[in-house]
């Protein structure tokens, strides 16, 4: 019954004060706030993301927000997306929050890319045609931005970051879309930075992608390009 349940549910295992201080020894912490560390790079070279409650009302009492993030990255991969390789979840000691320890995703951001102009017009329209087949996979990735996407050595583009997602089991509807653009288009400094001309090119890379009708393109394409002004 208990090896039944575990190739469903992925076991939680109890963290310690005493073991969480002896497992981010060494590391680098890479994001905290005033409630403390939130990604902390091991000196494994593995992650650790924690997460903590923000209300006192929340779902994530009965399915955390750490076993959500697991869940994504075994979805991800199940479509055949590039993605974080999750290795453990932990759930803390006298505490609500939980974490997830998990193996990082070989490669550069965009936006370090965009950061050291090695971002060309050719990979700026292979990424439209990257966010096309994501959402015709059905991900609404709601953290879609240049820091959230990764090249890999191999060439491939890849998400990390991924806790916040819905993928349905149809491809995206055109409304769902134009939100999902929305979220890239909240970092206009990027945008700019990228270039009136690669804008273009992401766009044509995605609507050349993009299995809609000519109606839906005409929409999505006016909505993108009322986004982001380059005057």
């Amino acid at each position: 019954m208990i090896a039944s349940l575990n190739k469903w549910i992925r076991p939680s295992l109890l963290l310690t004060h005493d073991t969480f201080d002896q497992m981010i020894s060494g590391g680098e912490v890479l994001e905290q706030d005033e409630r403390g560390y939130k990604v902390i790079k091991l000196s494994s070279g593995d992650i650790l993301k924690v997460f903590r409650l923000r209300r006192q009302l929340s779902g994530a009492r009965i399915y955390s927000n750490a076993r959500k993030f697991a869940r994504n990255a075994e979805r991800l991969k199940a479509l055949g997306v590039n993605t974080v390789h999750i290795k453990q979840l932990y759930h803390f000691e006298h505490s609500t929050n939980t974490a997830v320890l998990y193996s990082p995703l070989v490669g550069f951001t965009l936006k370090k890319l965009l950061e050291g102009d090695l971002l060309n017009q050719e990979m700026v329209f292979e990424l439209g045609r990257y966010v096309a087949t994501l959402h015709q996979l059905g991900i609404h990735f709601r953290s879609l931005h240049m820091g959230n996407i990764v090249i890999t050595p191999e060439g491939e583009y890849g998400l990390i970051d991924i806790s916040d997602m819905s993928i349905y089991p149809w491809p995206l509807f055109g409304n769902t879309r134009a939100r999902n653009f929305k979220h890239l288009t909240r970092y206009p400094d990027d945008i700019i930075k990228l270039g009136e001309s690669s804008w273009e090119s992401f766009k044509e890379g995605y609507l050349s992608n993009a299995k809609l009708n000519e109606t839906c393109k005409s929409k999505l394409r006016s909505t993108l390009d009322k986004s982001v002004s380059f005057n």
